[in-house]
């Protein structure tokens, strides 16, 4: 399968995802727990780089605006653009549901 969308993850992401993926695993001692959240990471990748239209934009007025979507996996939210002209996604963010994201971002 040829893919669509180079997929681009900001340091700022993988650092959030090894912070909460660290957390599920040592201190919460849920091991699998992270790994299967780092499955569900993985796939929601796969599906950027060929579809990234399947996920939707954001409810907060600024978000949408500035042209940021959002893909949800278990309670977590990754925040990307797609920048369709240059066939490329962009991951800026990852946090936690119960953040305040939009004013976090």
């Amino acid at each position: 399968m040829s893919l669509e969308f180079d997929l681009d993850i900001s340091d700022r992401a993988k650092a959030e995802l090894r912070l909460i993926l660290t957390y599920i695993s040592e201190d919460l001692c849920m091991p699998q727990a992270a790994a299967k959240l780092s499955d569900k990471v993985d796939a929601c990748y796969e599906q950027l780089e060929t579809n990234p239209f399947i996920y939707a934009e954001c409810l907060h007025p600024r978000l949408k605006k500035e042209g940021f979507r959002r893909a949800i996996i278990k309670n977590y939210i990754l925040l990307f653009k797609v920048f369709e002209s240059q066939k490329l996604v962009i991951v800026y963010r990852f946090f936690h549901a119960s953040q305040d994201y939009p004013n976090l971002i």
